[in-house]
């Protein structure tokens, strides 16, 4: 069984979002907060397993999810919000976020990222990829192609075999994260499968041959 603890300042969205998570039979969602007091409050009551919040408003703030993180020590954050800033994702990741998604994300992608968040995976909808792989932190190969850090780490791992899930155990990622990772880089450069992506890596000397 997953405990979960809702906090969303809009309580009819909060109510769609528990609907959602209790259409798995294993998910049980403990409550519906609306503002960070009753967050702190529900404390002395519930030990949830993860809290899913919309911190993208004066009741909560990014800035709260440290506090939270103090308060709920050993339970998972998993950050539902509209499109944020890619600097204010960074500081939700860096002070206590384990997963992201926006709020255009469906059903299943929303199912999924709590179970992979529980089992210790982060999870990040393609859009939040999008938005933290931008061109300022994108390294620039010789054909004038921008990949991110991490695109590059996942085409080296692709290079040595490995496979989506041992990407993702290796990175501490979902597999639908890597694969999103995969798709992306497959469309960057113009490539159709794994061989091309293993092609690229030795022409940019990305792993040793």
């Amino acid at each position: 069984m997953i405990d979960i603890l809702i906090a969303n300042n809009n309580l009819i969205v909060g109510e769609g979002l528990k609907t959602i998570l209790q259409s798995r039979l294993r998910n049980r969602v403990l409550g519906v907060v609306d503002s960070k007091q009753a967050l702190i409050k529900s404390s002395k009551k519930y030990f949830p397993d993860l809290i899913v919040i919309d911190y993208s408003n004066e009741k909560f703030g990014v800035d709260f999810i440290a506090e939270i993180k103090k308060i709920y020590k050993n339970t998972k954050i998993l950050a539902i919000t509209n499109v944020q800033p890619k600097q204010t994702i960074i500081k939700a990741l860096k002070t206590g976020v384990d997963s992201y998604l926006l709020d255009d994300c469906q059903k299943p992608e929303i199912l999924e990222a709590i179970e992979d968040t529980c089992n210790g995976k982060q999870f990040y909808c393609g859009h939040v990829i999008d938005i933290l792989s931008d061109k300022d932190d994108q390294k620039i190969g010789c054909d004038g192609i921008s990949l991110s850090d991490r695109e590059l780490e996942v085409i080296r791992l692709i290079s040595e075999g490995q496979t989506n899930k041992e990407i993702a155990d290796t990175l501490c990622l979902s597999t639908h994260t890597v694969n999103t990772h995969r798709k992306n880089i497959m469309a960057k450069l113009g490539i159709k499968n794994t061989a091309g992506i293993v092609i690229y890596a030795i022409k940019e000397n990305i792993i040793n041959t």
